[in-house]
C-alpha cells in the first residue's frame, strides 16, 4: 500500500508542462520599424507562423507570416501612443507573444495622476541634437540587441543543473519518507 502512495506522490509531483516546443517571440526595434523572430525552446525557428500587431486596446496595426528564418517586420503608423504587442500563432496549439512599451519608441508612458508631484529644482541638461540623440540610440541597439536575444534564449532553457536540482529533491523526499517509515516500524 505504501509504494502505491509513494509512486502516486511521486507521479503528481512529477507532472509538469513540456517545454520542449515552447515557442517564444523576440521583438525589438530597428529604427522606426518593429522587427524580430519567434523560436522554440530546444533550438528552430517557427517558419510560416502568422504573427499579427496590436496597438494599446487592440488596435490592428498588421499581420502576416514568419519568413524562412522565423521573422517578421512591421513599420507602425507614427507617432506611435500606446504599447504594441506582437503575436505568433504557428497553428499547432503554440502561441506567444511579446510586447514593446511606448516608451521604446520614443512615447510617453501613460501615468496614474498623482495628487501632488513635490517641486525640485533639477539642473536642466543642454538639449542634444536630434540627429545626434537618434544616432545614440541606434547605437545602444546595435549593441544591447545580442545581449537582449541571449537573455531571452537563457531564460526559457530549461538547464541541467535544473534537472538535477529536481531529481536530488525527489530523492531526498523519498529518502525522508522512507526514515519516517522505517522509524514507525521499529515502534511496533
Amino acid at each position: 500500500m505504501t509504494r502505491l502512495v509513494l509512486s502516486i506522490v511521486v507521479s503528481l509531483l512529477s507532472i509538469q508542462p513540456a517545454l520542449a516546443h515552447k515557442l517564444k517571440v523576440f521583438a525589438t526595434i530597428e529604427g522606426e520599424a518593429v522587427t524580430g523572430y519567434a523560436f522554440f525552446i530546444g533550438g528552430g525557428r517557427a517558419q510560416g507562423a502568422k504573427w499579427n500587431a496590436v496597438e494599446g486596446d487592440d488596435t490592428p496595426l498588421g499581420e502576416g507570416r514568419t519568413d524562412a528564418e522565423g521573422r517578421f517586420m512591421l513599420v507602425p503608423p507614427q507617432p506611435v501612443t500606446a504599447d504594441i504587442r506582437v503575436t505568433i500563432d504557428t497553428e499547432e496549439g503554440h502561441i506567444a507573444s511579446a510586447t514593446l512599451p511606448v516608451t521604446r519608441f520614443g512615447g510617453v508612458a501613460a501615468e496614474p495622476p498623482e495628487a501632488e508631484a513635490p517641486t525640485v529644482a533639477k539642473k536642466e541638461a543642454a538639449p542634444a541634437s536630434e540627429e545626434t540623440a537618434l544616432l545614440v540610440e541606434a547605437a545602444v541597439q546595435r549593441q544591447v540587441e545580442p545581449l537582449l536575444e541571449r537573455i531571452e534564449a537563457m531564460d526559457s532553457r530549461l538547464r541541467y543543473t535544473d534537472m538535477m536540482s529536481g531529481l536530488f529533491l525527489i530523492a531526498g523526499l523519498a529518502g525522508m519518507a522512507l526514515w519516517a517509515l522505517g522509524r514507525k516500524d521499529r515502534g511496533r
